[in-house]
């Protein structure tokens, strides 16, 4: 192994950048809908019991798709069917924003569907670290499988423990005050803000960068 020839071949593997990225982005988007849901449920909608359907929504949703994945990916590429989930998502979450006052099961049966959308690009992801892996010995002319997922999954620890307190900092910027049983309006509409719009963007983001910036597009049969 040479260092040197490994470092250049990161430095110049853009695939990689691309997807660390993205995940990074959506793994703090989903940290921030976890953190932020506690209150939305528990003081927007009044309802801790919703809080825990919601939770165990998203384990349902990796169950539903994991047997279509591989057919859909063979079809279709694995970076569109991540992309048109991550782009469910966001659509989902942005028309939530405009929704406000909706009931609360309503919400959840958005929700589901966004949880449909993002659950599908964390399924597909480390299928994504494998073609970048492809890439890198194109780049070097060596297989660094272990280099790659390392720094991939080194990379996602940082990322958990730089959003671990997102959602916290989100709530205290809105006015949130924890020692209040009943917040203002105000409060209650920033969390609404917060728990719709926000992540709404970032899966917009994320979809914007697998169509027009992260570069590999391969079909698998």
């Amino acid at each position: 192994m040479n260092l040197k020839i490994t470092l250049k071949g990161l430095g110049k593997n853009k695939p990689l950048l691309w997807i660390l990225t993205s995940s990074l982005l959506i793994m703090l988007t989903q940290m921030l809908i976890g953190t932020v849901n506690v209150y939305l449920f528990k003081d927007y909608f009044a309802s801790t019991l919703a809080l825990s359907i919601v939770g165990m929504l998203q384990a349902i949703a990796v169950f539903v798709l994991a047997p279509f994945v591989k057919t859909l990916t063979s079809k279709f590429g694995k970076k569109e069917i991540a992309s048109v989930g991550v782009s469910a998502a966001a659509i989902t979450y942005i028309a939530l924003y405009f929704l406000q006052g909706i009931n609360m099961w309503v919400f959840i049966g958005f929700t589901a569907i966004a949880m449909l959308g993002f659950g599908m690009f964390n399924i597909v992801v480390w299928a994504f670290v494998a073609d970048v892996i492809d890439y890198q010995e194109l780049l070097t002319g060596i297989r660094e499988d272990g280099t790659v997922y390392s720094i991939y999954s080194f990379s996602r620890k940082i990322g958990q423990a730089l959003a671990g307190g997102l959602g916290g900092f989100a709530i205290a910027v809105i006015g949130y005050q924890s020692e209040k049983a009943v917040q203002t309006q105000d409060v209650l509409d920033g969390i609404y803000v917060v728990s719709t719009l926000v992540p709404g963007v970032l899966f917009a983001v994320i979809d914007l960068i697998l169509i027009f910036v992260y570069p590999l597009n391969v079909l698998i049969n």
